[in-house]
């Protein structure tokens, strides 16, 4: 996601004569993408009473042709400092089109450094941006006084003799080592600014701009956008209860979902309320076709926590079974569901479809199968 091109190895394709079309990235081994060269609509929103004099008040949003949003992004000069000594950084830092961290992307000419003033290793670009992506980083509740250690006299004089004129996180102090695996080494006020600004003003001005267009008709299109998106949408379903109706079909087509977060989100959605309505268990049960293994078991849990399940959802779930939909080890869980059933109402037991589905279990040629569905008619005496 980081841009950054080493100037040594660009030195050297300059050599070599090598040409890069205005806008590419050669790929040096670091995780690249180039969003300012992205097609696509772009607009510009302004950041009034920004705190930060040094950056472009400008934030800029790419959007699709359909209008939902590709990226927004804020280009920033900001200064890395302590102990009295800073070093500026410039960087583009961009979010998607539902607030997220998405990337960042520095100059050639300005790549990020260390606190001997050497340039990031790729690793180093990739870990910051895994960095950067962590909305519950232990940086969030830290401050500048809480990222080092003052050195000993003797290490301090060794440091000032050493250090280069734009020194900036080993000037008279150390990182904090519980710190350590938290950011990139020997960049911990790098780090802790970067981090602070990702999640920062401008953030909170970006979530601002898209809680102004939350209408139902924008919740439509980002459904049938990308994860982010459906997540972004699905979150604002969970908060608006006038709009369940009109999204049913969606979230139940979501719960099938690959993305097991996006899946998970989606069947969040569904509560007592709306399976206490026998014909909508069915719909709810005919999401396990195709669904990812944890859901579908999630799927089962939530059937066992209702009151009534309907003769119709019990058929449903045995034929589901059946053909394959349901895994041997779901089936327990199956029973489950029946067995809750049959303890409330004793109606169940005179069902013939659901005997007669039973019977089929018992004769099923795999041992496991057939012997649980036994033990199970005998224990609750059908």
């Amino acid at each position: 996601m980081i841009r950054i091109k080493p100037f040594i190895l660009s030195c050297l394709l300059l050599l070599v004569g090598a040409y890069s079309p205005s806008g590419s990235i050669p790929d040096y081994g670091v995780p690249s993408t180039d969003f300012l060269s992205m097609e696509g609509i772009k607009s510009t929103h302004i950041l009034e009473n920004s705190k930060d004099s040094l950056s472009d008040k400008k934030v800029i949003e790419l959007q699709e042709r359909n209008g939902l949003t590709n990226w927004f992004g804020r280009f920033f000069h900001m200064d890395i400092c302590t102990t009295g000594i800073c070093r500026m950084v410039k960087v583009w830092i961009f979010w998607d089109g539902a607030g997220n961290y998405l990337g960042m992307q520095f100059d050639e000419n300005d790549p990020l450094t260390k606190s001997d003033h050497t340039p990031f290793d790729p690793e180093d670009y990739v870990r910051m941006d895994e960095i950067m992506a962590d909305t519950a980083s232990i940086l969030k509740d830290l401050s500048y006084d809480d990222l080092t250690v003052e050195l000993p006299d003797e290490e301090k004089e060794v440091s000032l003799t050493t250090m280069g004129l734009f020194e900036v996180d080993g000037y008279s102090s150390a990182t904090v080592p519980s710190l350590k695996e938290y950011v990139v080494e020997d960049a911990v006020f790098t780090c802790y600014t970067l981090w602070h600004t990702v999640y920062g003003e401008t953030k909170e001005y970006i979530d601002s701009l898209l809680l102004e267009r939350i209408t139902p008709e924008y919740i439509d299109r980002l459904l049938s956008g990308n994860s982010k998106q459906q997540l972004f949408a699905l979150e604002h379903i969970k908060y608006q209860d006038t709009w369940s109706d009109r999204f049913e079909t969606e979230v139940l087509q979501l719960i099938s979902s690959s993305d097991m977060e996006v899946a998970g989100k989606a069947l969040s959605l569904i509560g007592p309320d709306y399976l206490a309505s026998e014909a909508k268990q069915t719909d709810f049960v005919a999401c396990i076709k195709g669904a990812l293994p944890e859901i579908k078991y999630e799927i089962l849990y939530t059937l066992q926590a209702i009151k009534k399940v309907s003769p119709e959802t019990i058929l449903l779930l045995l034929d589901l079974f059946q053909t394959g939909d349901i895994s041997q080890g779901a089936l327990n869980h199956m029973l489950k569901i029946i067995e809750n059933e049959a303890a409330a109402t004793e109606s169940i037991k005179e069902n013939m479809l659901i005997r007669e589905r039973l019977e089929q279990l018992i004769v099923n040629s795999d041992p496991y199968t057939s012997n649980l569905v036994k033990n199970f008619k005998q224990k609750i005496q059908w």
